[in-house]
């Protein structure tokens, strides 16, 4: 059996866990401001990421006061092929617990804003809509099931979750069991969940240049699953073969070291299909400054612009379906002739839509009378 690499790099660790911090926060952050600008309003989908932010910084400060107490990257002292119980994995088993705890909620987040983003954008689809909702509710029994699962994985022995591994292992439940299954159904989820959309955008009347654009802004939660084998693979050596990897605490580093990335990552994989808008319109100002003019648009900066509009298609034809258009009064044209061919035309001031500031819409009404008119009344 394969002996794992160890984590040693503590710094390293610290610098990197800083970064994911900085950067989930900034692509919410950016998110929302997406939303502001193309005025398509707040959606559910925004407020689960929210959600799931809030948690994910809660996951990173576990994950820091692990590394700054010594329990990520620390080792145990192995004696007959066992780890000895020191001080240090105690620390590390109320660490490992708080974890997983908190990272139920993590991804089951994540993956519910996601669904909930698919249904806005593809919502036009009933039997996708539905798709959307059956994934939803299975995605909250999932999260609900783990949680508590792992909440009471010793009973309501609370102090037996922090034991030393030994004891641990043979007076609660089969965690290792546990974390296998739940690793595994956690990428069986996310590939249905990041393919789903992946149909629908090939029936898209599109160019096959621009399908392929979309779909490669689904795909990149491919990066998710990755991490996600990973931390799999590491669960089933470090877990299932302790004679080749006897160190607990140093096993314990890589199972939640993988868990941290995949949970980072997939935040930012949440948010990425949203910030197109905030790409176009970063383009459009370089362009506008003399550096700007140098530089030429980039195909990515280009399908970034393209796919922004395309994202936004079922939104406006959803809010379009919602939002009859209203002709003003006052900006009215009539005439009447013959046998009284009565027409009006105005402009919408239905200001709820996407892009208004980029948008006409029109609506001529034609009706048709057949009174009789006296030729001297006109």
């Amino acid at each position: 059996m394969p002996v794992v690499q160890q984590a040693n790099d503590r710094n390293g660790i610290l610098v990197m866990t800083v970064l994911f911090t900085i950067i989930i926060i900034a692509v919410v952050v950016l998110r929302f401001y997406a939303r502001h600008i193309t005025r398509a309003g707040y959606g559910a989908d925004d407020w689960t990421a929210l959600a799931a932010l809030l948690f994910t910084l809660g996951l990173n400060g576990i994950f820091l006061g692990a590394t700054i107490e010594g329990a990520i990257t620390g080792h145990s002292p192995v004696v007959d092929g066992w780890p000895v119980t020191i001080p240090l994995e105690i620390t590390a088993q109320k660490y490992k617990y708080a974890f997983q705890t908190t990272e139920k909620w993590v991804f089951g987040l994540i993956k519910i804003s996601i669904l909930l983003l698919w249904k806005r954008l593809f919502g036009s689809s009933k039997r996708f809509r539905v798709l959307c909702w059956v994934m939803i509710g299975i995605t909250i029994a999932w999260t609900l099931a783990f949680f508590f699962t792992t909440v009471f994985q010793c009973g309501t022995r609370w102090s037996m979750n922090w034991a030393p591994i030994g004891i641990f292992l043979t007076q609660c439940i089969e965690s290792l069991d546990v974390l296998t299954v739940f690793a595994a159904t956690d990428i069986i989820s996310d590939l249905i969940i990041i393919c789903m959309p992946v149909p629908l955008i090939w029936r898209l009347h599109l160019p096959t240049k621009k399908k392929v654009a979309l779909n490669s802004v689904f795909l990149v939660g491919f990066f998710t699953i990755g991490a996600g084998i990973a931390r799999t693979y590491m669960y089933l050596v470090t877990s299932y073969d302790k004679e080749s990897n006897p160190d607990f605490i140093a096993d314990f580093t890589l199972c939640i070291l993988w868990s941290e990335i995949e949970a980072n990552v997939a935040m930012m994989v949440c948010c990425l299909p949203t910030l197109s808008p905030v790409v176009g319109k970063f383009a459009s100002s370089l362009r506008t400054t003399p550096l700007g003019r140098w530089f030429p648009l980039t195909p990515t900066e280009k399908h970034s612009h393209e796919m922004s509009e395309d994202l936004e298609l079922s939104v406006a034809s959803k809010l379009r379906r919602k939002q009859p258009s209203r002709l003003s009064s006052d900006k009215q044209m009539l005439w009447e002739e013959g046998q009284g061919t009565i027409t009006t035309a105005g402009y919408s001031n239905t200001n709820e839509l996407p892009r208004n500031n980029r948008t006409i819409l029109a609506r001529t009404d034609i009706s048709t009378t057949f009174e009789a008119r006296d030729s001297d009344s006109l």
